[in-house]
């Protein structure tokens, strides 16, 4: 994999991990929320929910398998990432799942930085 390649995938990792792992730990509200407003987005906010939660798990299978010949990124926050999706797949433990994508995903942030370009 080339640097500017490992950048990319750093950065969108890092990035899925924070603001999915946020959208997580006040998933359980908004989905509260959008039941009780009863204005038909119900469903949407839920697919909305779930399709983060497999993007954190399936962004930390390709960090995983990708940065194995990257020296500058460790295997912590691909771990990190695949636990926390998965976690979040479990019902009422999104939250649970949210926490370890943040982690994750502040870890790749700053591992990002020892990566030369």
């Amino acid at each position: 994999m080339s640097q500017e390649g490992a950048k990319n995938l750093a950065l969108t990792n890092g990035l899925v991990g924070l603001i999915g792992g946020i959208i997580l730990l006040i998933a359980i509200w908004l989905m509260g929320l959008s039941f009780i407003v009863n204005d038909g987005f119900g469903g949407f906010v839920t697919v909305l929910i779930y399709i983060i939660k497999i993007a954190i798990l399936v962004l930390g299978i390709i960090g995983s398998i990708s940065f194995k010949t990257v020296d500058a990124i460790h295997t912590a926050p691909s771990v990190l990432l695949i636990v926390g999706g998965a976690i979040s797949l479990i019902p009422l433990l999104g939250w649970v799942g949210g926490i370890l994508a943040i982690i994750g995903g502040s870890m790749y942030l700053s591992e990002m930085k020892q990566i030369e370009a």
